[in-house]
């Protein structure tokens, strides 16, 4: 279920009307909220793959075999963050066992889900489960190759009391990481 949560998770008040607020915005309605980054896709809507998650699969990839292995994840996840939480490098073998093959490796789509919630954890610093603003921006900066990245919220509605504390659950990470990456 996606939507602003407040710190303990709950689903912010006026929540709906946020939401409308945002696709008044993509539909031109209101004046957009600046923009962070883009990303190219490559594939059919219903075969959505960003291009830099295939960039990486293909770089990780480095027995040519079309697929990987948990060595060639976990080798170049940990090169490329050398100081990732303990509680996402613990967290490595259940995410490829989570989304492997029969075959015990990764294909492209199954690569794209371990990646993104690797870099939930990733970026989740305090482990809470849920990403603050400033591990979300540290997250949006990855996905724009190190250009500063600050989150774009429309304007809210009259009356819709917005949390001082936002933050950014899973679902909407999802949504982030198909759109940037």
């Amino acid at each position: 279920n996606m939507g602003l949560r407040d710190a303990r998770g709950s689903k912010v008040k006026g929540t709906d009307d946020h939401m409308q607020c945002l696709q008044k915005c993509l539909a031109g309605e209101q004046p957009p909220p600046t923009a962070v980054a883009t990303a190219e896709v490559i594939g059919t809507p219903s075969n959505r793959v960003p291009a830099r998650t295939q960039a990486l699969f293909i770089k990780y990839d480095t027995d040519g075999t079309g697929s990987l292995s948990y060595a060639e994840v976990s080798s170049a996840l940990c090169e490329e963050f050398p100081c990732m939480p303990t509680y996402a490098r613990e967290h490595l073998p259940v995410g490829f066992k989570q989304y492997a093959g029969s075959n015990d490796e990764l294909d492209l789509a199954g690569f794209m889900k371990m990646h993104a919630g690797f870099l939930f954890r990733n970026f989740d610093v305090d482990a809470n489960g849920v990403l603050e603003l400033s591990e979300a921006e540290a997250a949006l900066a990855y996905f724009a190759n190190g250009q500063p990245t600050k989150i774009a919220l429309p304007r809210a509605p009259d009356g819709v009391h917005v949390p001082e504390k936002l933050t950014v659950s899973k679902q909407w990470f999802w949504e982030m990481y198909k759109a940037m990456m």
